[in-house]
């Protein structure tokens, strides 16, 4: 479908725009590798990161506790990480990857307003997070870095974007003045919840899932129309009526 040729375009856009922002010697200081063994290397060690942070916090990792799970040399971990905290700070860069991609996906047929789409979307990024520890203690987790809580904040603004782009192509509504910043509004909302969630019981939990829900729910009303009605069903009343 055009609509959905039309995501993947921002989406293919979006993240080539946070590959070349990594660079050889990206500006959050750490150097992703263009050669395949080296790139090798690069994905090991960050792994090896997202194994230790099941059990460990970002400050109890060192440059030799990731040498030793990964079977890097520190020699090459320095190469690639002058700092040991950017071997977080390119670990959520993988993580940020993989929510903006699961915005390629289609939404299962049968949603009929944004509220469904929404709880679609969120389900998808609620899922991942509880899937994987090391992206709660790094995206959600109370000792946030300045650079990652800087790039969360970037990439909110990426995924409000995309939304409101899948909004307007799915649902007939109103031109909406500074649209997609509401929806990074309503996007900050909901992970404050989460952060609180993680922070209390080391999860999302289904009640705090459930109060996130409610407060991007009756923030999104203050700028979307309570219903929206499908765009292709509004075509066709259009077109019924003349």
């Amino acid at each position: 479908m055009i609509e959905r040729a039309g995501v993947r375009v921002m989406i293919a856009i979006e993240l080539s725009i946070g590959v070349k922002a990594l660079g050889a010697a990206s500006s959050s200081g750490y150097r992703e590798p263009r050669q395949e063994r080296s790139r090798k290397r690069f994905n090991a060690i960050l792994d090896a990161a997202a194994a230790l942070l099941e059990d460990k916090e970002p400050d109890d990792i060192s440059v030799y506790t990731l040498a030793e799970s990964s079977g890097v040399p520190p020699a090459s971990i320095y190469h690639f990480f002058p700092d040991a905290s950017l071997v977080f700070v390119a670990l959520a860069e993988r993580y940020y990857r993989e929510f903006v991609r699961d915005m390629d996906s289609d939404p299962p047929a049968g949603i009929a307003s944004w509220q469904e789409l929404h709880a679609f979307r969120f389900s998808e990024a609620r899922d991942r997070f509880n899937e994987r520890k090391a992206a709660r203690r790094l995206l959600l987790g109370s000792g946030l870095s300045a650079t990652i809580r800087a790039r969360d904040l970037e990439v909110d603004r990426q995924l409000a974007e995309l939304s409101a782009l899948e909004l307007t192509k799915l649902f007939a509504i109103p031109e909406i003045p500074n649209l997609v910043d509401r929806l990074t509004e309503m996007l900050v909302v909901n992970d404050a919840i989460w952060t609180l969630s993680v922070h209390r019981h080391g999860y999302i939990t289904t009640e705090l899932d459930e109060q996130a829900r409610r407060a991007r729910e009756a923030y999104t009303r203050t700028f979307l129309p309570e219903y929206a009605p499908l765009r292709d069903q509004a075509q066709s009343e259009e077109a019924s009526d003349t």
